[in-house]
């Protein structure tokens, strides 16, 4: 009898080892490897339960710990379900995956199968009337006369079917597109023809506003301390653009600005009135133009851009200096040497720097950009070039027309 009950413990200890699945678990910051304990449809939307490395004791997780977990090909996403009033987080199935998934939780009163809207938001699967396949028609992109031939149930296999077949069709309208298409558009992929038949921007304005960074290196040699060999200052940056797309089909337009800063330095030495005293006023419009390539087609955008940069200084004696002269000397006691310098009026120069958007609607965004910026020619006889490092913030709202 002992000997029975020992090999049905030994047969009961590897029969749960072989059960085990090389998985992960989702956390707030990181995929983490572990073995996964596969429960039934009821139990894995409630609790997982799975072992970390190095093996130790078997944990338990609900939807309240982790962000979901999976194996195999088998993967659970935690979403809040709406049960009436109440909300309550669960496990669910994504029974078709990618960027479109659909996702399935077993209940006692049936099968409930969710799409995500537009927001990320979970919007469940109708079974009346057979409203899901028309869901599920809109959701994929697939034309609605195609639904009356789908004769698959409200299961997680006639869902994973259905959607076989309305990806499918869609995939017969993007061909038929692709072949009938204009000859402007022949020699773009399937891929590319797809992605372009959205709406887009005609035209992006844009309103910013942030600092700017200046670091100018100086050689004077007017007799002022060693140590102003540069001017660094910041400016308040007021700026309005304009992004015109230059191609139909690829994200790369002309990116023209308007930017006007007032760059001020006071730096003094000594008693007052100062033994040295160097002053910068420089106020200028800064007009930079460049290739602006943009990625990404969801909420957040990123771009790229470089190009030339022209400041037309807007007022003369920019740089002023005063030097006390040797009191010891009766003849120039009480006395001053004053001189001024006027920046050159047209300042060129090269710029690039990246950035991102935040889609609000579809008329309006929320734009960050940061920008470097090398110009020369700033002062006469000084060869150094002047650095400009922008930071702005602002919005941007997008002219819209429909892509033929």
């Amino acid at each position: 009898m002992r000997k029975l009950l020992l090999i049905l413990i030994i047969s009961g200890f590897y029969t749960g080892i072989s059960a085990q699945k090389l998985g992960y678990i989702r956390t707030d910051s990181a995929y983490i490897s572990c073995d996964i304990y596969p429960q039934n449809e009821a139990q894995s939307s409630q609790i997982c339960y799975y072992r970390l490395y190095p093996p130790v004791k078997i944990e338990t997780a609900t939807p309240n710990q982790i962000l979901g977990y999976g194996y195999d090909k088998t993967d659970y996403c935690t979403f809040t379900i709406k049960t009436g009033n109440d909300s309550v987080k669960k496990f669910l199935q994504a029974i078709v995956q990618g960027d479109s998934p659909v996702y399935y939780l077993s209940e006692k009163s049936g099968n409930r199968f969710y799409i995500l809207n537009p927001v990320k938001e979970l919007v469940e699967l109708k079974e009346e009337n057979g409203e899901y396949k028309y869901q599920l028609a809109e959701y994929f992109g697939a034309p609605s006369g195609v639904v009356p031939q789908i004769q698959n149930g409200f299961n997680p296999q006639g869902i994973a079917r259905t959607v076989k077949i309305l990806k499918e069709a869609n995939l017969e309208v993007i061909q038929k597109s692709y072949e009938n298409q204009e000859p402007v558009h022949k020699g773009k992929s399937l891929s590319q023809v797809r992605k372009h038949q959205s709406e887009k921007p005609l035209l992006s304005l844009s309103l910013q506003s942030g600092v700017t960074f200046q670091r100018l290196p100086l050689d004077l040699l007017a007799g002022l301390p060693d140590i102003w060999d540069q001017f660094k200052s910041s400016s308040i940056t007021y700026s309005v653009a304009a992004d015109i797309p230059l191609f139909k089909y690829y994200p790369i337009s002309y990116h023209q600005e308007v930017c006007f800063n007032k760059f001020v330095n006071d730096y003094q030495q000594g008693a007052d009135p100062p033994d040295y005293q160097l002053i910068q006023d420089f106020s200028v419009l800064s007009l930079p133009a460049m290739l602006r390539y943009s990625f990404g087609r969801k909420k957040f955008t990123g771009f790229v851009n470089a190009g030339v940069q022209l400041d037309i200084a807007l007022n003369k004696n920019n740089v002023g200096w005063l030097i006390a002269l040797d009191e010891s000397n009766s003849a120039t006691a009480n006395q001053v040497e004053i001189g001024y310098l006027s920046y050159s009026t047209f300042q060129p120069g090269i710029t690039a720097g990246c950035g991102l958007n935040y889609k609000l609607n579809k008329k309006y965004l929320i734009t960050a950009d940061f920008r470097y910026s090398g110009i020369t020619n700033v002062l006469p006889n000084q060869p150094k070039p002047e650095s400009q490092i922008v930071l702005k913030v602002g919005v941007s709202y997008n002219i819209d027309k429909k892509s033929k």
